[in-house]
């Protein structure tokens, strides 16, 4: 006889249940949306009062307060964990950004006709985040604890962890080969490398003038950190690995990415690496601290030292290079969302776009020849236009975490979009966890765990919604390569924990 959680007269804890978990998120969007505009949390004149001082001594504390929880949770749960994960790494780097607006007096006036107008909204963007991360925290909280409560557990794996990563580890090279070559396709093609350049955003825009070769290349952009996290993690297995074709590899993605001018793949790297060695074997906790503040200093001062090198080279050669490029970080166009988004709401008549942005993401993996609306609907693009500036000359601009939310479904959105991706964080933050005890590690099964964390980040940010769709696809392709290939077993004899390695 057989009950709920009963196998055979004995108790089997719950496994996690992917299908359930969406299902569950998309009926919370079903309901969200009619609730919002219903109840009239939809319109986001509901804040326009909040338009103030940017200097007002409220604003700073909602600030101090926000950027220093940003750092604190996460930092909180790595060490307890000992584990590092790519949502920490990603709130820390929100926590900076959120810094940002401490430089608003600066940045704001590098934009001199509408400086005062951006200082007026500078608040309203603090407060529209602050409710964001809120309702994540709060939601994302309750998540993980129902699933410890629950004892809720991954589905088992099919086969040995070294039967899965010995067809992983050929993978990840085919696909470091055919990505090296997507990369470096713009630059043989227009003989330009735009770190090297004079004017870096030109020679950037030049490469990407083809609508085929763009695709291609924001493909490559969006899977070569995975690739090159693995081939890294694949490396410190065996150290030795990294003088033959998987370091070269490695090293060749980082470099192919770093001359292209795109600097955003290589941060997402550095997390994915540290996030794979971490679950791979544990570090002492005040090794894994260090590794984690190292890394988003160093994450700082690289987006400050690149900015200065595509834009003002002659700075680098006055005073101290570490000090300069830490300014720059704060006070170029490097962390600058909140001025941006600041910029965006100061320009916008407050009128909701209902989801149109959310339909240029779904729209993403579309060609602009064959959908051209894409270009229309697409958030960054939109921000530019709102901001009155020309469409075709310039990337987008980046409005902070909760900004799209608020500018397509007002409050409503930001609680949506809160609840959400606190459902989605919470389990697979649990999931990561669970999995770094596994010994052996399963590489396979920890890099799709990651991919999936990543894989959440666009929902916040449809500007990126093309790299979604790219880890779709390359999910399916780690199936096929790895999964399909195992040879079938019985189910008696699939394994409940991570079994040892055959290699």
């Amino acid at each position: 006889m057989t009950s709920l959680g009963m196998t055979s007269g004995r108790w089997q804890p719950p496994r996690r249940n992917a299908l359930a978990t969406i299902t569950v998120v998309v009926t919370l969007l079903l309901v969200f949306v009619p609730l919002g505009l219903w109840t009239g949390l939809a319109d986001p004149r509901l804040m326009a009062s909040f338009q103030t001082d940017w200097s007002s001594s409220w604003a700073f504390t909602t600030a101090t307060v926000l950027a220093a929880v940003l750092i604190l949770i996460p930092v909180g749960w790595v060490l307890i964990s000992g584990v590092l994960d790519l949502f920490a790494f990603f709130l820390v780097q929100n926590a900076l950004l959120i810094v940002g607006y401490f430089f608003l007096g600066v940045t704001a006036w590098r934009l001199e006709g509408v400086a005062p107008a951006i200082l007026q909204s500078g608040p309203v963007v603090l407060l529209i985040n602050a409710t964001g991360f809120a309702t994540l925290f709060s939601v994302m909280g309750v998540t993980y604890f129902a699933g410890v409560v629950r004892h809720v557990q991954p589905q088992p794996l099919h086969g040995a962890p070294g039967d899965y990563d010995m067809r992983l580890k050929w993978f990840l090279r085919a696909a470091g080969f055919v990505i090296t070559a997507i990369l470096a396709m713009p630059m043989a093609r227009t003989g330009i490398i735009p770190l090297l350049a004079a004017n870096a955003a030109e020679a950037r825009a030049a490469n990407m003038e083809s609508d085929v070769q763009r695709a291609f290349y924001n493909l490559g952009a969006g899977l070569m950190p995975f690739v090159t996290a693995g081939l890294v993690a694949v490396c410190a297995r065996r150290p030795l690995r990294a003088l033959g074709v998987d370091g070269m590899l490695a090293a060749s993605l980082t470099l192919v990415q770093l001359l292209s001018g795109n600097r955003f793949p290589l941060a997402i790297s550095a997390f994915v690496c540290l996030t794979l060695l971490s679950m791979e074997r544990r570090f002492p906790r005040a090794l894994t601290l260090l590794a984690f503040a190292g890394c988003m200093f160093f994450f700082t001062g690289m987006s400050g030292f690149t900015g200065l090198l595509r834009q003002d080279r002659d700075q680098l050669s006055e005073g101290n290079v570490v000090a300069s490029s830490l300014e720059a970080a704060f006070t170029g166009d490097n962390l600058i969302d909140v001025r941006d988004a600041a910029w965006v709401f100061s320009q916008w008549d407050y009128e909701p776009l209902l989801g149109r942005t959310y339909l240029g993401g779904l729209a993403a993996m579309l060609p602009s020849g064959i959908f051209p609306q894409k270009k229309e609907w697409h958030l960054g693009l939109t921000g530019v236009r709102i901001v009155g500036w020309d469409d075709t000359t310039h990337f987008g601009l980046r409005i902070t975490f909760f900004g799209e939310a608020f500018l397509n479904f007002g409050l409503a959105g930001v609680l949506a979009l809160g609840t959400v991706l606190g459902i989605l964080f919470g389990t697979l933050l649990r999931a990561v966890h669970q999995a770094a005890k596994k010994r052996p590690p399963c590489l396979h099964y920890n890099l799709k765990l990651v991919v999936l964390m990543q894989m959440c980040m666009p929902l916040a940010n449809t500007s990126d919604a093309f790299t979604f769709w790219a880890m779709c696809g390359f999910l399916a392709l780690q199936w096929a390569a790895v999964d399909l290939t195992l040879p079938a077993l019985l189910p008696q004899n699939r394994f409940s924990s991570h079994a040892p390695s055959r290699t």
